[in-house]
């Protein structure tokens, strides 16, 4: 049985896609269906806003600038149609209850990753929340992963990492922790299982995890 888990956020936790498509829409002057946003997404919003901008057909775009829109944009209204995915509150609740350690490690930038957990999960207790340009690397860098077992106590063997990408299943490798992967957040199940996720590794609702604690 696990001990303790380290979750992903976009994706995972929470449904943020429909509130990066519209930063991502001011940003470039364009609008993005959520199937697009998913795809961009993962990498860090830079990168997110980079595939945008080339899908459109932009050549040479200053990405410094446009990363900067994209940023200013998401800050603005981090939290207008964001929330967590179906049965995430009742699960995070149940295993805070048992008195499991959770954090959560996103490659959305350190404030606004600790913002909209605050807004949406205000009744759940991490010990740790991770984004980008805070103390830790991004992912598949298992640095977060080393640290929150640190702080939980919990050893790798006894942790559980809980993502929906295929570069949260690198960076649970890279970690040496189990994991699972949810095939109903931003990445379809052909997909992951094309990015050569395991098949035994997939979930389909968040729920699925209770049975290993």
């Amino acid at each position: 049985m696990k001990k303790a888990v380290l979750f992903d956020l976009d994706g995972t936790l929470l449904n943020t896609t429909k509130d990066i498509g519209l930063a991502m829409g001011k940003a470039l002057g364009a609008t993005f269906t959520d199937g697009q946003i998913n795809r961009y997404i993962g990498n860090g919003l830079r990168n997110a806003i980079k595939a945008a901008a080339s899908e459109l057909g932009l050549e040479d775009p200053d990405l410094d600038m446009l990363n900067d829109r994209l940023h200013a944009a998401y800050r603005e209204v981090p939290v207008l149609c964001t929330a967590p995915y179906d049965g995430v509150p009742e699960v995070l609740a149940a295993l805070q209850d048992r008195g499991i350690p959770m954090g959560v490690f996103s490659n959305k930038e350190q404030d606004l990753a600790e913002k909209v957990v605050s807004i949406c999960l205000p009744d759940i207790r991490f010990e740790m929340v991770a984004g980008l340009h805070g103390k830790y690397a991004m992912k598949p860098s298992p640095e977060a992963i080393d640290a929150f077992c640190a702080i939980s106590g919990v050893p790798k063997a006894d942790t559980l990492y809980v993502g929906d990408s295929e570069v949260d299943c690198r960076t649970a490798r890279n970690g040496k922790v189990d994991f699972r992967i949810l095939s109903c957040g931003s990445r379809p199940r052909d997909f992951l299982l094309e990015k050569e996720v395991p098949e035994s590794s997939l979930i389909g609702n968040i729920r699925e995890i209770m049975r290993l604690f």
